[in-house]
């Protein structure tokens, strides 16, 4: 429990409503809804944003699923989880890596393809609707910024 001074919780609550972090919270919640109904609407139905950032991480000869897990942040087993759900979408294949029979090598199928191609139009769509609400200076200004905070 903090040590600072009790705060009322209205000055709290505004500071977090207020907050970047909640803001960016919210734009990226805002971005996932409406990709999943993009991919729906071309008939990706149950597809998501997860499933594009996997698909994004793949070589197209084959990618380790503990290296997809290790770019994304996830766990061995959700990359996993989510390696198979793919599969069972007919997005991706898996298949034992043959330079080490302990390893699973993710790779993209015509059809992952297909809807990966589909992803970044409904990505590009949205993109351009979010950013289209600032000037171009402002967008470039505003994505460069939030490219810096990632890897800084």
């Amino acid at each position: 429990m903090s040590r600072a001074a009790r705060r009322a919780w209205q000055d709290l609550r505004g500071e977090m409503m207020g907050s970047a972090a909640r803001a960016v919270g919210t734009l990226y919640r805002r971005f996932q809804e409406e990709a999943n109904r993009g991919y729906a609407a071309r008939g990706w139905k149950g597809a998501t944003l997860t499933h594009v950032q996997f698909l994004s991480d793949l070589e197209e000869t084959g990618t380790r699923l503990s290296e997809v897990a290790a770019a994304l942040n996830w766990s061995k087993q959700y990359a996993g989880r989510l390696g198979k759900e793919l599969e069972t979408k007919r997005l991706v294949t898996l298949e034992t890596d043959p330079r080490d029979k302990r390893a699973v090598l993710a790779r993209p199928t015509e059809r992952g393809r297909a809807f990966l191609q589909d992803a970044c139009e409904v990505r590009a769509k949205l993109e351009s609707g979010f950013l289209g609400k600032l000037s171009a200076s402002r967008a470039a200004e505003w994505v460069a910024a939030v490219k810096a905070m990632i890897e800084g």
